[in-house]
């Protein structure tokens, strides 16, 4: 747990994430590993999912053909968690294992937000795509921008209401979220809360063998060069008994309690 624990609120390559994760899936020595994806529809999105893919799925999973292994995925608008998704993937990594062995599904939510260096800093929150300048992530510059024409923009604008809390609210406000961060955040706080959305729908569900989750909500940066990716958090959630135990590290889901510094043109993320 240690390695993958480091690597939160701080930028790092996309292969570092899935080494981490590689290390906690051999520290527990599982019978069988399971894998589930969650990206936004953006094209920006297949250097993330491949670097998943080689890194941790195949070196971790079993083969579904020969050498064939392949990630359960859900890829829509804004990367948003579709219910009962992770209780499909669950079903399809569940062969019979011995008596006292698990199984070990990891699940990776990826949003994402583009970024660009400028004489003043980083700028995020737009690209240039096909020689001209695009907002990425577009649903997520749609929520900000109080968009809701796209339902999957108010499915997302229901998701950072969450507790009644005024997420886009403070988004929006120069005094709690400077407008240079805005882009970033909301995409740290929708990884945040579609995990937590997973990680809800696993607690309600018995797995068809005993399994521990792991859900780890990330931020993938997408740059003009090798994208890179924040991990913002991890839960891992124990269903080897008669009922769930959740444990969650990491960020939390409010933006205004977010600070973010640079270190070496790389993102740090804290919340105290």
């Amino acid at each position: 747990m240690t390695k993958l624990h480091d690597l939160i609120g701080v930028e790092h390559r996309l292969e570092s994430i899935g080494g981490a994760l590689c290390e906690f899936v051999a520290e527990r020595r599982p019978a069988i590993v399971g894998a589930y994806h969650l990206a936004c529809s953006d094209e920006t999105e297949r250097e993330c999912a491949e670097s998943f893919h080689r890194w941790f799925a195949g070196r971790m999973l079993p083969d579904l053909k020969p050498a064939n292994r392949a990630v359960f995925r859900t890829v829509n608008l804004g990367a948003r968690y579709e219910s009962s998704a992770i209780r499909v993937a669950e079903e399809h990594y569940a062969p019979p294992v011995p008596p006292g062995a698990i199984k070990l599904l990891v699940a990776k939510i990826n949003s994402h937000v583009a970024v660009r260096d400028t004489p003043e800093g980083p700028e995020y929150g737009w690209m240039t795509r096909y020689d001209c300048e695009s907002a990425c992530c577009g649903a997520l510059a749609a929520l900000l921008d109080g968009d809701l024409e796209l339902p999957a923009v108010r499915e997302l604008a229901q998701t950072f209401a969450h507790d009644g809390r005024n997420r886009l609210g403070d988004l929006c406000d120069v005094d709690r979220v400077p407008v240079e961060h805005r882009a970033l955040l909301a995409a740290v706080v929708n990884a945040r809360l579609q995990a937590q959305r997973a990680a809800h729908d696993i607690e309600e569900h018995r797995p068809h063998t005993p399994t521990i989750f792991l859900v780890v909500p990330c931020v993938t940066i997408n740059r003009p060069g090798p994208d890179t990716e924040v991990v913002v958090g991890q839960y891992e959630i124990d269903w080897t008994g008669d009922s769930p135990k959740a444990e969650y590290r990491g960020l939390g889901d409010q933006p205004s309690a977010y600070r973010v510094t640079h270190e070496r043109r790389r993102i740090v993320l804290t919340d105290g």
